[in-house]
């Protein structure tokens, strides 16, 4: 094998012990090689008669190795990467080395559990972009930055330094900077917030760290913070100057305060996701609206009472979530845009508005379970909002059908406290299972889009499920004219766990192929059956009990026989 070049060894430790043996690694075989990994190299250091000036990647992850070569007559010049990822390395890569790595690109030391310091040349490297020192636990200090210009990747996470360098400005190309679960991290240097190309700063689970530097604002590319399990008890006031910041995530910062207003014209204009869950936050800014761009508000297990109306105002927010809200007493208008809203086990809340009238032709995912407190008189105006909103769903689809727009479904649900299914349901029936008697024009007479579905569910007490989401499915016998029955499963609803009985009450629209299907060969439902499976299972789960359940058919607005069934009871 005389021109061997490329020579990859898979792991060689099993259950902890390394049971690779080398023998005889002084082969002139192996002096041409360009490309050497070995996962878990067995020796200190490597052989001689690999070649450096021949040799482009080394990646040596979780080895033995302690040094890159054991003498200082061939260097080489590494034209891309050095990977040396190992456990045992004892020495920080030798000085004198550092001029010879002239062409090194990605120094990547992850894993270096004793790796205690690094020499200040590392950071005089023309072409390092990327450094990687992750769980390089004894390692508490970085040298100063002074030459460091070119890097963009710097990895800290799960070291044991306790600050940055004040010259860490210097790194004018940082794109990325990680320093998440470094629990010794106390503060960041001022001079961080004059990088402006940093698009990413991480620091998930620096406990210590109690503040941010006034100066954030000045992060002007910045696009991620992450700062979720931190120390951090208030966000300065400079924040909303990061226009072009994507996501914010404090998530269980406990104390955490927020700036009152956002009245800086464009405040925080490009964010996506905002991330508040479990800070203990007691009151929000009034001016929440003017968050123009997000999509995604997670404010569950916070202490605050109520929500600014001004969140209508947000008319790309997707996804709401309130869980554990416990002071919460009551919700706003919502917006029209909204696809999800998890508000349970807000044990305070009262009343609520708008969930259901608007004028898209689709309906949200809401889960109000466990909220008991409700007043009846909001249940009953939830239901009759639901009826109106199918009413409408219903004409939008129709106008697809005959515009032949393309559809491909909608499904939504609301799950609340309740064990009645709704009086205006056309066909209700004890247990999980019902017959419908249709005649065999029925379906196509009428032109039925979907239907409207409810079932009253409770799981009991099943400690070790609590935590599980569940999926409801119903089995829908049809008989096709002239032919023998088959039945059609259907995915309608996925719900967390609820002890107690529970309405579930949701919609089910045809897509295009599934109406032509049943329309072309005139299936009539004879019988639908509803059960439970685990989110992502197969098996049908016998404790998630549908007690009752209904059916109530959705037809095209001006079909002749549906008129009379549409109307809701008093």
């Amino acid at each position: 094998m005389r021109k061997l070049r490329f020579l990859k060894f898979y792991s060689s430790i099993h259950k902890g012990e390394n049971k690779c043996k080398v023998s005889n690694f002084q082969s002139p075989v192996f002096a041409e090689i360009r490309y050497l990994h070995w996962h878990g190299y067995p020796l200190k250091s490597l052989p001689s008669n690999i070649d450096p000036e021949k040799l482009v990647l080394l990646e040596m992850p979780r080895s033995n190795i302690e040094e890159l070569w054991s003498g200082n007559q061939h260097y080489g010049k590494l034209k891309r990467k050095i990977i040396a990822a190992c456990n045992t390395i004892t020495k920080s890569p030798n000085p004198s080395l550092i001029p010879h790595l002239n062409k090194l690109v990605s120094l990547k030391l992850s894993g270096c559990k004793s790796l205690k310091s690094l020499p200040a040349e590392m950071f005089h490297l023309e072409f390092l972009k990327e450094l990687d020192l992750l769980g390089c636990s004894k390692l508490k200090r970085l040298p100063e930055m002074s030459s460091a210009v070119n890097i963009e990747e710097v990895i800290l996470n799960g070291t044991a330094i306790e600050e940055l360098p004040s010259s860490i400005d210097c790194i004018s190309g940082l794109s990325i900077l990680d320093v998440q679960n470094c629990k010794k991290l106390k503060s960041l240097p001022s001079n961080l917030c004059k990088l402006t190309c940093l698009r990413a700063l991480i620091l998930n689970g620096c406990s210590k760290l109690q503040r941010l530097p006034d100066e954030l604002g000045n992060l002007e590319a910045l696009g991620y913070l992450h700062a979720e399990g931190t120390g951090i008890r208030e966000v300065p006031s400079s924040i909303v100057r990061l226009n072009n910041v994507r996501k914010l995530d404090f998530k269980g910062t406990k104390g955490l305060s927020l700036p009152m207003t956002l009245s800086l014209s464009g405040a925080l204009r490009g964010l996506w996701c905002l991330d508040l869950t479990d800070c203990g936050i007691t009151e929000l800014p009034e001016n929440l609206g003017m968050l123009s761009s997000l999509i995604n508000l997670y404010l569950d297990k916070n202490n605050f009472e109520r929500i600014p109306e001004s969140i209508i105002q947000l008319s790309t927010l997707l996804y709401f979530r309130l869980s554990h809200c416990e002071r919460l007493q009551s919700l706003p208008e919502l917006p029209c845009s909204l696809l999800e809203l998890d508000a349970h086990h807000c044990t305070a809340l009262e009343s609520l508005s708008g969930l259901f009238l608007r004028d898209e032709p689709y309906r949200p995912c809401i889960d109000l379970s466990d909220n008991y407190k409700m007043d009846q008189n909001v249940t009953r105006g939830i239901l009759q909002d639901a009826l109106q909103k199918f009413k409408h769903m219903a004409t939008e689809r129709w106008k697809r059908v005959e515009e032949k727009i393309p559809f491909s479904g909608s499904k939504g649900h609301v799950l609340l406290p309740g064990n009645e299914i709704p009086e205006w349901f056309s066909f209700k029936s004890e247990g999980s299972s019902m017959t419908l008697e249709m005649t065999p024009d029925f379906f196509n007479k009428n032109r039925v889009l979907g239907f409207a579905f409810s079932a009253i569910v409770g799981f009991g007490d099943h400690q070790d499920v609590r935590e599980e989401r569940f999926r409801l499915f119903c089995e829908i016998k049809v008989k096709p004219k002239d032919c023998d029955s088959h039945v059609i499963q259907r995915p309608l609803a996925v719900i967390r766990y609820v002890e107690s009985d529970h309405l579930l009450l949701g919609d089910d629209f045809f897509d295009d192929k599934e109406f032509f299907t049943f329309w072309e060969n005139n299936w009539v439902p004879e019988a639908i059956q509803f059960y439970f499976k685990e989110e992502f299972g197969y098996e049908i789960l016998e404790y998630c009990l549908v007690k009752k359940c209904g059916i109530h058919l959705l037809y095209a607005p001006d079909s002749s026989d549906s008129t009379e069934e549409e109307e809701p009871c008093p």
